[in-house]
């Protein structure tokens, strides 16, 4: 009798093998190995870091998953098979046809509300699959678990050879090659300043000036540290986005949109205009210190001989969390796969990527840069502290600002229910103790202190905040410009601070009143033009143009000519994203 319930066992166990496999295949390693090689430039782990794992974790899941099922019997386990199959068919149709465009995986909330009516046909058309292939499937009796078999077989076939060719394209490029030159902004000395003379730049990411606006309705006092500062409110990032506006601000070179996006990089760095700032930089005796925890968007290689705490990688300085690479590749994957109404509970935060290879610490030091509420905990904690010796800093103070999704309270401390009006504050409070602290020091009167953000929002915010503190200056009562300035004045604005005579253009070159053309330019997803490749991928981006808007005016123009349309259609070369 044992035997017999052994063989039967055995069986049924091979029945399961090929329907449980399939499953496996595509939630544990296929649709993670995609979203894998379409994002390898934001990965710190190179392909065979993540394939090994996800394999053998795919494995015996399937393994154990098989075990499971075939423990079941007759109609019980026939049943099962069939619901198997029919899932592995939903999310592979779901994948292919029925996902809509929600954006790009960078943390931005999604109003899911939008979709509501999406969602409800769509879960209309997995219900008609799984009930048609698995009513289907019954119906065939004795040769119900021998189809299943088949056609698991050939759907897993399938998605084999898609995974061995794609695998073998990115295996082969240089992209894979890229990943062992992997570079890091190192943060041993985020909280360091110069006691010989500090130029500060507090960039915080997706801070529109129209976001000062309204976190003063409910905090009236926010800007009351900055009582010595000039707020220029009619101030233009030149374009929306991380990338390009960052390399551009620090390098003054406009985006070209007819080369690769690493050829731009390397003309930026080493373009004219970047080599003269940080040559004069260099002979007036000041490091720059940029601090950010991810770097993507940067170029950062070709920034090396400007970037002090810019270090490559070795195998030595990051470890691997296998635990938390297979839970969120998985949940990738199956933010791919499920239906449209699960979607918003396996959406992905910002910072996904990077926690599953988080860095080690150096020599007892800290590696890792802060951006977030953890920045401030730390501030205060710890404290900023002067460095005698070491030349004058130029420190860059990249944090995560307004970008969504909104996660700070008006104190600074970590809510992910925040409000857009709690993160402003938020980060205005952080701002605030720093400077204290430099008054503590005594380092604060002969710094020139920048706040501003790299862009604004996407649609109608897009102009920034930019508030200037001069070395030297105090003041009873914050001043403000409205003069036509732009991040295109911010090297020149630099320069000029720390005594150089400069042609390069400034803030103090313009007055309120002026009459100023202008431009910024945002990537857009345009289905009329071509999709291109996408940077550091095999895939194809989601960005096909550029659109410009030129405008003449202040921030209302710009939003009559966002809502008029671009001025200038720039189709791409590459895509970032």
């Amino acid at each position: 009798m044992a035997d017999k319930k052994r063989a039967a066992y055995a069986r049924r166990w091979k029945y399961a093998l090929l329907p449980c496999a399939l499953l496996c295949f595509m939630y544990g390693l296929w649709g993670s190995i995609e979203v894998y090689l379409g994002n390898a430039g934001g990965f710190r782990l190179t392909y065979l870091e993540a394939v090994i794992p996800l394999a053998l974790s795919a494995a015996a899941a399937c393994l154990i998953l098989t075990s499971l099922v075939s423990l079941l019997r007759k109609r019980a386990f026939t049943l099962t098979l069939c619901l198997m199959l029919a899932l592995a068919v939903c999310s592979y149709v779901q994948n292919l046809f029925l996902n809509l465009d929600l954006g790009l995986l960078d943390g931005e909330e999604i109003d899911w509300s939008q979709y509501s009516s999406h969602g409800v046909s769509n879960l209309l058309i997995w219900a008609g699959i799984l009930i048609g292939v698995t009513g289907g499937l019954m119906m065939l009796r004795k040769r119900t678990r021998r189809v299943v078999r088949a056609v698991s077989a050939v759907l897993l076939a399938v998605q084999v050879i898609s995974f061995g060719v794609v695998s073998v394209q990115h295996m082969t490029s240089t992209q894979e090659d890229g990943r062992e030159d992997t570079y890091v902004l190192m943060g041993n000395q985020q909280f360091d300043v110069s006691a010989e003379g500090n130029v500060i730049v507090f960039l915080l990411d997706y801070f529109s000036n129209d976001y000062i606006d309204a976190a003063l309705k409910l905090y009236p006092d926010l800007l009351e540290p900055l009582r010595d500062f000039t707020y220029y409110d009619n101030y233009d990032p030149c374009y929306i986005g991380t990338f390009p506006s960052v390399v551009h601000m620090l390098t003054g070179n406009d985006f070209d949109n007819t080369v690769p996006i690493d050829t731009w990089f390397q003309q930026s760095w080493e373009g004219e205009t970047s080599r003269y700032f940080y040559s004069q930089l260099t002979e007036n005796g000041y490091k720059f210190n940029f601090f950010d925890s991810n770097s993507d968007y940067f170029g950062i290689r070709y920034a090396d001989p400007y970037v002090d705490n810019l270090r490559m990688l070795s195998a030595d300085d990051y470890s691997v969390r296998y635990d938390r690479l297979i839970g969120t590749m998985v949940k990738l994957a199956a933010y791919r796969y499920a239906p449209h109404v699960l979607k918003e509970g396996l959406a992905p935060d910002s910072f996904s990527f990077l926690r599953m290879a988080p860095l080690n610490r150096d020599g007892g030091e800290l590696i890792k840069c802060e951006n977030r509420h953890n920045f401030y905990n730390k501030l205060v904690s710890q404290g900023l502290q002067t460095v005698k010796g070491d030349g004058k800093y130029f420190i860059i103070e990249f944090l995560k600002g307004t970008h969504p999704p909104y996660h700070l309270t008006a104190e600074g401390q970590y809510d992910p229910n925040a409000t857009l009006e709690q993160t402003a504050a938020g980060y205005m409070t952080i701002v605030a103790e720093y400077l204290r602290q430099l008054k503590a020091l005594g380092v604060y009167d002969d710094a020139t202190i920048i706040i501003t953000s790299d862009h604004g929002d996407k649609e109608n915010s897009m102009q920034v905040m930019y508030f200037i503190k001069e070395a030297g200056v105090h003041r009873e009562q914050m001043a403000v410009s409205s003069a036509p300035v732009s991040h295109q004045e911010l090297l020149g604005t630099i320069l000029t601070n720390i005594g150089v005579e400069t042609d390069l253009p400034t803030i103090y070159d313009f007055a309120s009143g002026d009459v100023r053309e202008r431009t910024v330019m945002r990537n857009y997803i345009d289905t009329r033009y071509p999709y291109v490749p996408k940077y550091h991928s095999t895939a194809l981006g989601t960005h096909t143009v550029m659109y410009a808007y030129t405008y003449t005016g202040d921030r209302r123009e710009l939003r009559k000519q966002f809502r008029r349309g671009p001025t200038e259609i720039l189709p791409l070369t590459e895509s970032f994203n």
